[in-house]
């Protein structure tokens, strides 16, 4: 993406800097660059006004926090008496862009900006890694190189859900009552958080320790069952879920005789269909379907297309609309 913020160095500028560098000087490097990121990413984060971009925001500064204290720590493990120093090398993420969040093209914008930058990073300390000239070096360099890896690919699914989202022409506080399908959890959690913040109650059966599932919604009220063999508080066998069908619609019946909307998400449909067969999975989410139809609300989803025949696949995706 062309921008004017982005600067016209080089990464193997970058790396001819930092390929003499002693361990202590590299982690030095890196410790101050986790400490700017995580500034970064919560200034992206207050100027956001999408849920979702917000959440994604946040995570990603705390994150790079969390790089910073381990990095930091690491550092005082080496070196208990000492402190990182400044080293002479320019940084290895992109220059701060910061958008006005009007549109869906400043998030797409913004997002594609932090994607090129988290690449760039994790480009360079891989090019470090090759022409290191000690071990050490080169391992720092990799695990450098994985930190920035796994913030790319977070904020791509962001970026692919909102494309998804305006070539279909779906907006989640304009959301039509019926079924919905997602072939990744990420983008489904991110797409649950705006349509939760649009005012929709949920309720999840999930495959997943509850806290984890939990934990990027930021405290909001969603009511999970997890569905595990192992006898645990606020859990049912899978053998059970055809149950719960039923209170999941009368879920979405009293919410919305409170003149309010309700969604059911499904995580995960292919162990579903592994426990219960794809008929009764399928008996499951047509019941639920057509309960969200009722009710004006909302059945979604998330499947792997791999766990499912062509032919089963086509009827799952005749009856949920798939989103991303």
């Amino acid at each position: 993406m062309e921008n004017e913020n982005i600067p016209t160095i080089s990464m193997h500028e970058i790396v001819e800097a930092l390929r003499n560098k002693s361990p202590k000087e590299l982690l030095s490097y890196a410790i101050f660059n986790e400490e700017e990121e995580a500034k970064y990413y919560a200034k992206l984060a207050e100027k956001a006004k999408r849920a979702s971009v917000k959440a994604l925001f946040i995570k990603m500064s705390e994150d790079s926090k969390g790089h910073h204290d381990w990095l930091y720590g690491l550092f005082k493990k080496m070196y208990p008496n000492e402190e990182p120093v400044k080293v002479e090398a320019p940084p290895v993420e992109v220059a701060p862009f910061y958008p006005e969040f009007e549109s869906v093209e400043d998030y797409i914008s913004a997002l594609k900006y932090c994607m090129e930058s988290e690449l760039f990073a994790k480009k360079t300390y891989e090019l470090l890694a090759k022409v290191a000239r000690d071990e050490d070096t080169r391992a720092f360099a990799l695990n450098l190189a994985a930190m920035e890896e796994e913030h790319y690919t977070a904020i791509r699914k962001m970026y692919e859900l909102i494309l998804s989202l305006e070539e279909k022409e779906i907006i989640p506080e304009k959301l039509e009552p019926g079924g919905y399908l997602f072939t990744d959890e990420l983008k489904a959690k991110y797409f649950l958080i705006d349509l939760i913040h649009s005012g929709v109650r949920l309720s999840a059966a999930i495959r997943e320790k509850p806290e984890k599932f939990l934990e990027v919604f930021d405290g909001s009220d969603i009511k999970v069952i997890w569905v595990t063999k192992t006898e645990v508080d606020g859990s049912i066998r899978p053998d059970e879920i055809p149950i719960l069908k039923k209170k999941f619609c009368r879920f979405l019946r009293e919410t919305s005789e409170r003149d309010e909307r309700a969604a059911v998400f499904l995580q995960n449909l292919g162990y579903f269909a592994l426990e219960l067969g794809f008929r009764s999975m399928m008996d499951v989410v047509l019941y639920l379907k057509d309960c969200a139809l009722l009710y004006d609300g909302y059945i979604l989803a998330t499947a792997v297309k791999d766990a499912f025949s062509p032919r089963e696949w086509a009827l799952l995706t005749s009856e949920l609309r798939q989103v991303s």
